[in-house]
């Protein structure tokens, strides 16, 4: 008896595996891409810019730019990028004196990049035809962090992300040259006609960069 009911069991139990249907099961692997906004500026050389009158021609003449008066600059940005750059203080006030005033625009650059980015002359803001070695100075102007009036030599345009090694420039400094030309003009007098105070004149020029 205890044989033909498991017999029989065992006969229900392939009877119902033959009609069963077909199962499938779903796993789900969420996978998820976080970008972070990588924006960085350094000064790599040059951080510390100093002119010194001490020759009348200097005075008449002013200094050009030599590598003793270059900043080297590199960026790493994940994104398109702009840069504003002037000076924190205009004029420039003396340390001697604070009364003692000299005006920003005695104070001229031009830009070299260096890097594997080069931007194209139609993107530069300044209204001067910056190529990769620009021989135009341009009299530095005061630091709002608005577009409209900041020193901003280079807007970011497609492409323009990259490490050091495409985003490298450098700042030729110049003072007192005259140099005339581009938006922001150097002041047209010498030094010696101004007739500044003997004094130390300072300002910090900064540079901000924004991703667009």
């Amino acid at each position: 008896m205890k044989k033909t009911i498991l017999a029989s069991a065992i006969a229900l139990i392939l009877a119902g595996s033959a009609i069963a249907q077909p199962v499938s099961d779903r796993a789900v692997i969420p996978i998820g891409v976080t970008l972070v906004q990588i924006l960085r500026i350094h000064v790599i050389d040059g951080g510390n810019i100093e002119f010194v009158f001490d020759h009348i021609q200097d005075y008449k003449t002013g200094i050009a730019n030599s590598a003793f008066y270059t900043s080297k600059v590199v960026v790493a940005s994940s994104t398109n990028w702009e840069l504003h750059m002037g000076g924190d203080a205009s004029p420039m006030t003396g340390t001697d004196l604070p009364g003692n005033t000299l005006l920003l625009n005695n104070i001229g650059f031009t830009i070299n990049f260096t890097g594997v980015n080069t931007i194209a002359a139609t993107n530069y803001a300044m209204g001067v035809p910056y190529a990769n070695s620009n021989v135009t100075a341009n009299g530095l102007k005061l630091f709002t962090d608005a577009m409209a009036t900041d020193g901003v030599f280079l807007n970011g345009v497609a492409g323009d992300g990259g490490d050091i090694a495409d985003n490298a420039f450098s700042i030729l400094w110049q003072c007192g040259t005259m140099v005339a030309g581009g938006t922001n003009a150097m002041n047209a007098q010498s030094i010696l006609a101004q007739d500044p105070k003997p004094d130390r004149y300072v300002c910090n020029v900064e540079l901000e960069i924004e991703n667009l």
